[in-house]
């Protein structure tokens, strides 16, 4: 405390004249710098309205990204059992032990039609047509007349 006595009433007065200003202007920059909850144009509230608005937005994006996530995933799993559950029902079919006897025509005619059916209801199930018109038949029909 002694070196308090150093400073004389000229000295406190600019102590106390510097305080009054810094804190005048961190007052001035933010009021709830010192404590006051002066907000006369609602600044704090239109800011605190925004924030809560974005927010609810990045939610509701980050629910719909997380179904879609999930439906992408449940559709490939699905494409992936079906491609190996068809592949696997052809080298079945191809190994089978009548799988080189031609089929009555009448047969045969049936087939296609479930086979057009099906690429009617779902035509990314079928393939492509060949361009160039020289596809063999998978199924070969038996000869009527012979």
């Amino acid at each position: 405390m002694k070196y308090l006595r150093i400073i004389t009433p000229t000295g406190w007065l600019i102590i106390a004249a510097v305080a009054v200003v810094v804190f005048g202007l961190a007052g001035l920059a933010r009021p709830s710098f010192l404590g006051l909850k002066f907000d006369p144009f609602g600044i704090d509230a239109r800011k605190i309205d925004r924030l809560e608005s974005e927010v609810s937005v990045l939610e509701r994006e980050a629910a719909g990204n997380a179904e879609i996530a999930t439906a992408t995933q449940t559709f490939h799993t699905r494409e992936v059992v079906i491609r190996e559950l068809s592949r696997n029902a052809e080298i079945d079919a191809r190994k089978a032990h009548d799988a080189e006897t031609p089929l009555d025509p009448d047969r045969v005619a049936r087939i296609r039609a479930a086979d057009k059916r099906l690429c009617i209801v779902t035509p990314a199930i079928c393939p492509a047509p060949d361009p160039a018109g020289s596809r063999t038949d998978a199924v070969p029909t038996a000869d009527v007349a012979g």
